[in-house]
């Protein structure tokens, strides 16, 4: 199945011509403020019209992680399906938030443009973004959770771009098997390294810092 998951606020045609362009879509999600609510009412309408099966949630619109947590919530219904996110509308914090959570959850997300001069095919109108390589709901557990709060911890105390012998002293482990975490950290894109010199500095990535947040270390 093909599941779209779609902010808006006041403005709403970029709804519409993403999911022409998608013509494949199974269920849909609306994402509305109270703000804008009366949109919502009016497009759930217009889209139920057309046929779409939909469901419409409330979100606090300047709340990161209402946002991130009721787009988690919707992906949690649908193991295994192709996931897409419409990422034009809302508030910009609801559109930053539609972004990581693209990636935390493993979707597609896609911005729709403007009509410039209404020739465009709707084809033209689509960005997609790169998608994740692979969803991050999924558990870190052991030395590697150990590994990825502590550079949480770290971060938020301003502490950033350490090396492996600070993680191996923290942790109590060799500076080798704290690599061998770290590349396995870095494949999923929670950490990165930056080499510095003949040094390379391990730094929580923002997709890292998300993980953490949503679950509970932040």
């Amino acid at each position: 199945m093909n599941i779209h998951i779609i902010p808006h606020g006041r403005a709403t045609s970029h709804v519409k011509r993403g999911l022409r362009a998608y013509s494949g879509a199974d269920k849909v999600y609306l994402l509305t403020s109270d703000a804008f609510e009366s949109e919502g009412i009016e497009l759930e309408a217009d889209l139920e019209e057309f046929g779409y099966d939909l469901e419409s949630r409330l979100i606090d619109a300047f709340d990161l992680r209402d946002v991130v947590d009721t787009i988690v919530s919707i992906a949690k219904q649908h193991p295994g399906d192709d996931l897409f996110i419409n990422i034009t509308g809302g508030t910009n914090l609801v559109a930053g938030g539609a972004t990581s959570s693209a990636f935390f959850i493993g979707a597609t997300p896609y911005y729709v443009l403007e009509p410039q001069d209404g020739t465009e095919n709707i084809d033209e109108l689509i960005m997609e973004l790169p998608a994740p390589t692979q969803p991050l709901t999924f558990e870190v557990e052991g030395l590697q959770r150990d590994l990825l709060v502590t550079l949480g911890d770290w971060t938020d105390e301003g502490r950033t771009g350490v090396i492996m012998r600070e993680i191996g002293e923290a942790l109590g482990e060799s500076a080798q098997k704290v690599s061998y975490h770290v590349d396995q950290l870095e494949d999923r894109g929670l950490v990165e390294r930056r080499p510095s010199g003949r040094t390379k500095h391990v730094y929580l990535t923002d997709v890292g810092k998300l993980y953490l947040q949503w679950t509970g270390e932040e």
